[in-house]
C-alpha cells in the first residue's frame, strides 16, 4: 500500500512539474510576465522550463530520481527566493509547498540508497 502512494505521490508531483515546465517552454504570459517582473533573461525560463519537464520524467524513472529530485529542490529554492525578495509573497506557497514535497523525495531516494548499500555491504562481507 505504501509504495502505490509513493508511485501515485510521484506521478503527481512528476505531473505538476510537466505543466509548470511546458508554460515556460512554451512562454505562456504569465511566465513571461513573471521572469521579467524579476528582471531575468528570457532565456532563463526556457532553459529552466526544460529542467523541469526533463527531471519530471526522471522523477518516474528510480535510477534516476535522485537526480531529479536534487536539480528540482535547487529550481525552487531558487523560486521561493525570487518570489520572497520582489515581494510576490502570494506567489509563494506553490513553489515551497513543492520543494518540501521534492526534498521529501530526495530524503526517501537517499534512504533507499543508504539502505540497499548497506544490504550489498553485508552480503560482501558475509
Amino acid at each position: 500500500m505504501n509504495k502505490i502512494m509513493g508511485y501515485i505521490f510521484l506521478v503527481i508531483l512528476a505531473g505538476v512539474f510537466v505543466m509548470t515546465g511546458f508554460n515556460k517552454i512554451s512562454g505562456a504570459d504569465m511566465m513571461i510576465q513573471t521572469f521579467e517582473s524579476f528582471s531575468y533573461p528570457t532565456w532563463t525560463m526556457y532553459l529552466l522550463g526544460a529542467a523541469e519537464l526533463l527531471s519530471a520524467v526522471g522523477l518516474l524513472i528510480p535510477r534516476t530520481r535522485i537526480l531529479a529530485s536534487g536539480i528540482l529542490t535547487f529550481i525552487l529554492i531558487g523560486a521561493v527566493g525570487s518570489h520572497l525578495i520582489y515581494a510576490q509573497y502570494a506567489a509563494v506557497p506553490f513553489p515551497a509547498l513543492l520543494l518540501i514535497a521534492n526534498i521529501i523525495v530526495l530524503v526517501v531516494g537517499m534512504r533507499r540508497l543508504e539502505a540497499e548499500e548497506e544490504g550489498q555491504m553485508d552480503a560482501i562481507q558475509a
